[in-house]
This record gives C-alpha cells, structure tokens and sequence, in this order.
C-alpha cells in the first residue's frame, strides 16, 4: 500500500511538475515585456506581408503618438509615402494614413488611397482602400527581420509670447533622427554625417551625443523666433496687431529608411520650416548608406555613366510619370527645356530615384519632382560591386 500511495505521490508531484513547466513556457519572457513596451515607445521597425495578394516592404517610425510611415510593392520597388490622419471609420485604436498621390500627377486626375491600419510592434492589420473607394485589400504585415536596428531620437518643444493685446505669437519644433542601435559598431560615422548633412554644424564633435546636436537644432530655432519678437517690439508693435507672418513658427524635421537591405541603408530627411511670408519651405533630402564600409555612398559609387547617357533618360522617365507627350516642351511643367543632373537620389530593391526640390527646376506649386529609373534601364552602367549586391 505504501508503495501505491508513493508512486501515486510521485505521479501527482510528476503532473504537477510538467504543468508548471507549461505553465513558465507561457509566461510572458523578458523579450515579451520590452516588446509590448516599445509599442508605447518610440521605435523604428520594417514590416513585410501583403497588400491584397501583392507582397510589401513597410517602414514605419513611431514618436509619440504620430507615425511616419512610407512603404513599397516588391516587384516595383518605387516608394510610397503616407500622411498620418486620425481615423473616424475604424475603432479600437486603429490609425488613418492617406497616399501622397504621385507626384508625376499635378493635374489632380488621381485620387489618393487611404489605408487603415492597426499597428503594433508584432503585427500590422488593416485594409486599403482605392482612390476610387470601390476597391478594398486586406493589409497583413508582420516584422522583418534581418535588417539594421535604428532608434528614433526626439526633440519636441514649443513657446508662446504673451503680452499683445489680440494675437499670441507661438513657435514649434519637432525633430525626429534616426540613428544605428548599435552605436559602437556604426554610430560614431553615422552621426557625424547626419550633424553635418542634415543638422547643418560645420565642424561636428564625435564626442557630443546625436541627442545633444538635435535639441540645440531645436531651442536654436526657438530662440531665434524669441529674438523676431523682441526686434518688432522694438518696432513699436508690442501694443498692436502682430503681422500674421510673424504669429506661428514652425520647424519639423524627421528621417526615415525607404531602403534597410543588403548592408545598404537608405536615409529619407523630410524638412519643413516657416518663419513668415506665403508659405512654409520644404525638401526631401536622401542619404544612401553602406552600413558594411561605413560610408556614405555617392552617385558614382553606383552608376558608371556620364551626363549624356543619364539626362535622356531622366528625360525619358519624367515624361512617362509627368504623361507629357514626346512632342511636347519639358517647359510645359519645367523652368527649362533640359533636364540637369542631380545628387540627391535614392536607391530601393529595383531602381533608383532621382529628387528635384522645390524651386530647383519647377515652380513650387509642381511641388517635389521625382523621377524613378528601374534598373532594367540602367544595367549596361551600374557598377559590378553594386550589383553583386544587390543581386541585380
């Protein structure tokens, strides 16, 4: 009997044992926790899964509670940009981002989709709806992984002036950069380019935090709207109106990767600033990394071709996405009748891009041009390095 009641014992002390097991296999981990932290977090992640049937590439930058997000189709390659909106249709946390509409389309023939998207550090759910809102896709996403970790750093702030009779002039800033995660192996060069490049300092410190060079960026901005104010009180405006170009500064500065693959990392800026007049000054400035040699990569570290081989291509390709005809005069959109070469292009999985910003080579009302080359067109010119890595 005692040998019954003693394997019975051992069994129950056995089952309870496995059940324990389970019971700590279930339990959320370490990794667990920090995950479903992040997603309170500021983070950058890049997302992989569909669109439909059509299998997608999602980067995605949170800071707060905003987001900015750009993604592309696989078997295009050519990057979409989002603009973040609250959403009213969906519940349960679910955020709205409307599709830049191509920028080749100024004649406003194209409506820009809308996609509606739950988004956590584990998923991506939600659906696309067409600009003709006939058409809805399912959006099914989860994170990639493989590629560069980055992490957002963030500066906001912001002032008011008090005093005037009517008016409260205010002034914001917002700037949100990348940087490498792994700050021993990458960071030190990553940084120092995007304090020069993007943050303007003529002779950057390698031993002054990224952190550090963004907040001055900011408070420099808010220091100079302070100084504005100050100069037309000494005007005699303190007791009137204030002219309206004077009333709201704004500053907003945020980078995001169109392209983390391959060792290479794709840097998009996105910079808009108004101090006063018609309207605010934006431009999109792209940094074209190799994480591996750490350096930044330039026009000729990925094509070997010369300003007459490339201009009739550009050419080519703008009048495609600007649909103006072979008969028609590029001064129809353009200031002149040739295209110049620019540096500021970027790269994906199946082309490269080329950025003209506002005033460059249009009016500002044609806003940003862009011009995207797939490499089918370029193969004969881009360099055997490249391409080896890009399985091009």
């Amino acid at each position: 009997m005692k040998k019954i009641f003693l394997f019975f014992s051992i069994l129950l002390l056995a089952l309870y044992s496995c059940k324990n097991k389970d019971e700590k296999k279930e339990a959320p981990t370490a990794a667990d926790n920090a995950q479903e932290t992040r997603d309170k977090e500021n983070f950058y992640a890049q997302y992989e899964g569909t669109i439909g049937n059509m299998p997608v590439i999602m980067h995605v930058v949170k800071y707060g509670t905003a987001y900015n997000i750009n993604y592309s189709y696989t078997d295009h390659g050519k990057t979409i940009e989002l603009l973040f909106q609250k959403d009213s249709l969906l519940k349960n946390d679910s955020l709205s981002f409307t599709e830049f509409a191509d920028r080749g389309l100024t004649n406003g023939e194209q409506k820009e989709a809308q996609l509606h998207m739950l988004i956590s550090s584990k998923a991506i759910s939600g659906y696309w709806i067409g600009g003709d809102k006939t058409t809805s896709l399912p959006v099914s996403l989860k994170p990639q992984t493989g590629y560069a970790a980055f992490t957002p750093l963030v500066y906001t702030d912001s002032v008011k002036i008090t005093g005037f009779k009517t008016d409260t002039p205010s002034a914001y800033t917002s700037l949100v950069l990348l940087q490498p995660s792994d700050t021993g192996l990458n960071g030190d060069w990553f940084s120092s380019v995007i304090k020069k490049e993007v943050i303007g300092e003529l002779q950057p410190d390698p031993a002054t935090p990224l952190q550090y060079s963004i907040k001055r960026l900011g408070s420099n901005f808010l220091q100079d709207f302070k100084e504005d104010i100050d100069t037309l009180k000494a005007a005699g405006n303190d007791t009137g109106h204030i002219p309206y170009s004077l009333m709201h500064y704004d500053q907003q500065l945020i980078t995001n990767l169109i392209y983390n693959d391959k060792g290479y990392a794709v840097l998009n800026s996105s910079n808009y600033v108004y101090t006063g007049g018609a309207h605010g000054m934006y431009n999109e400035t792209f940094y074209c990394f190799d994480l591996k040699q750490q350096k930044r990569l330039t026009r000729e570290s990925i094509l070997n071709i010369d300003s007459a081989q490339l201009v009739p291509l550009l050419e080519k390709y703008f009048r495609i996405s600007y649909k103006l005809g072979p008969d028609k005069p590029l001064k129809e959109i353009l200031f002149d009748n040739q295209l110049t070469l620019t540096n500021n292009f970027y790269f994906t999985s199946k082309g490269i891009g080329f950025l003209y910003q506002p005033y460059e080579i249009a009016a500002y009302a044609v806003g940003p041009v862009d011009i995207w080359i797939p490499y089918a067109e370029l193969k004969p010119y881009i360099n055997p390095e490249f391409a080896q890595r890009m399985g091009i």
